[in-house]
């Protein structure tokens, strides 16, 4: 339970989201001081609720240009990116 006056995890995972940074799961676990299973678990829960949309490269070369570029793991499995949306952006500001 969240002491009363302080933002929930989720809240902080959206307004960390929201901040302009680019943020992987482990910094992000980092700042929350959670594991990065449970960031996994809430950035799915965000996406369910539509705070969050998973976000796709605008073309072939657009993992050049992102600061995560091979740490994301696009290689591996497909970009694993998100973006808030309209209600993401209303919730986290």
């Amino acid at each position: 339970m969240t002491p009363a006056g302080e933002p929930s995890l989720l809240a902080r995972l959206l307004g960390a989201m929201g901040s302009g940074a680019v943020h992987c799961p482990a910094s992000l676990a980092q700042e929350l001081d959670v594991s990065e299973a449970m960031v996994e678990r809430m950035i799915q829960d965000l996406v369910r609720l539509g705070y969050l949309r998973s976000a796709r490269p605008g073309g072939a070369g657009a993992c050049g240009a992102c600061p995560q570029n091979g740490s994301c793991g696009a290689s591996r499995s497909g970009p694993r990116a998100w973006m808030l949306t309209d209600r993401g952006r209303r919730a986290g500001a």
